[in-house]
């Protein structure tokens, strides 16, 4: 697990030692004090790497630029998100496999690793540090909320941000040239499960969201996609209780309800799957890329057959990642691990493709990618909609995900 540094507090104390510590080389040779604060900042700054993390050699979270190695800023919720998924895993063998292929133009590929807290103060702060540190793309922000709430700073600072699991259509609502995605969106993952529902004949569905920007976001394009292929949406709510479970299910019934899907984020999603089940065993329960998470998935253990998930059939278009990511951690990787992935190595092949670490000719490279090959699908970048077009998904059962990745959420 990550180191949670204090976000802020290591600068500060660097500034302040660093200066501190010029002024006393200037003292220390004549006033007892100054030698005595001296050899007290020298302590301080032998320190300071307690705050660094490093996983591999090739991650830390605290850093000095060191001008041998190229940098990429990663930016997440770093407790919430390695306790709930192998993301972490997936960028750390992207870097493990790029330098093994001779890195970014010559030079070592280095991850700075930044914990926002899935805090949108925290995440300004954090980029705007990147922005001083001379870091040209940042893969963030983990959630469609932090994403949006910073998404104009990096515009505005002309920083590539490529973020690889906020899935929110309104991250692109306005024009823009340096913010990209790496992962299916909120569209494109509720055509696939309207598809999936009609090629299997539900047609009367209820739709549980979250009063977020990505819980209405996804639920809107569902029942737009559900429309266009004759699927009714019976019922919206934001709150499914013991108290209010069974007349829930009392109106579901009376309107004919034959799926339910999931449109907000684990844990929030955990206790109303579970209710719902319970209440109804035989009523499949559908959700996207937030429902696997391990929290998750340790939940419905008892009923996983019954829990539907749009995901990359990755042993199918990747069989090479999916065995490196096996050896390499004795497990498949889940969804976020698989694009998080992709990210550092489309970065990377930006650079390399281009000789460049500069942000606008990485920029170009991403806007021009044409056939792309990358494991989460063929990937061609669509100038109208500002996304890559396509990701390759399907819809299975978490028994059946399970057993496809080899996954173990524990």
């Amino acid at each position: 697990m990550l180191l949670d540094c204090a976000y802020g507090v290591e600068n500060l104390i660097d500034r302040f030692t660093l200066s501190m510590l010029k002024l006393c080389m200037v003292k220390a040779k004549n006033k007892l004090l100054g030698k005595g604060i001296l050899l007290f900042l020298i302590g301080t700054l032998l320190l300071l790497p307690a705050c660094k993390y490093s996983n591999t050699k090739n991650m830390t979270i605290y850093n000095l630029p060191d001008a041998d190695e190229v940098h990429i800023g990663v930016v997440y919720p770093v407790e919430i998100e390695d306790l709930d998924t192998y993301y972490h895993k997936g960028v750390e063998l992207a870097v493990e496999h790029i330098n093994s292929r001779g890195g970014v133009l010559g030079k070592n590929l280095r991850i700075i690793v930044r914990d926002d807290k899935d805090d949108g103060h925290v995440a300004m702060q954090i980029a705007n540090t990147f922005f001083e540190q001379g870091i040209t793309a940042v893969i963030g922000h983990h959630s469609t909320n932090i994403s949006y709430f910073v998404k104009d700073l990096y515009e505005e600072n002309k920083v590539i941000m490529l973020t690889p699991i906020a899935t929110g259509t309104n991250l692109f609502e306005r024009e823009s040239n340096y913010i990209y995605r790496i992962i299916a969106d909120n569209r494109e993952l509720a055509a696939s499960i309207a598809g999936y529902m009609a090629e299997t004949g539900l047609s009367r569905i209820a739709i549980y969201f979250s009063n977020d920007v990505f819980g209405l976001d996804f639920s809107f394009v569902l029942e737009d996609e559900m429309s266009k292929r004759g699927i009714v949406v019976i019922d919206r709510v934001s709150s499914v209780t013991p108290a209010s479970i069974d007349a829930i299910m009392d109106r579901w019934r009376a309107f004919g309800c034959d799926g339910i899907v999931l449109a907000a984020t684990s844990p929030r999603i955990i206790e109303p799957a579970q209710l719902i089940n319970m209440a109804n065993p035989n009523l499949p329960i559908f959700g996207a890329d937030t429902l696997q998470k391990h929290s998750f998935l340790n939940a419905t253990k008892s009923f996983d057959d019954a829990v539907n998930v749009a995901l990359y059939p990755i042993g199918k278009i990747a069989p090479d990642f999916l065995e490196a990511f096996i050896s390499a951690y004795g497990h498949g990787p889940g969804i976020h691990a698989i694009s998080g992935y992709a990210a550092v190595n489309l970065l990377a092949d930006a650079m390399n493709a281009t000789g460049s670490t500069g942000s606008e000719a990485i920029a170009g490279f991403l806007s021009n990618l044409k056939d792309y090959e990358a494991i989460v699908g063929t990937l061609t970048f669509n100038p109208k909609t500002r996304e890559f077009d396509g990701y390759k998904l399907s819809v299975h059962s978490f028994a059946y995900y399970i057993k496809l990745l080899n996954y173990d959420a524990n």
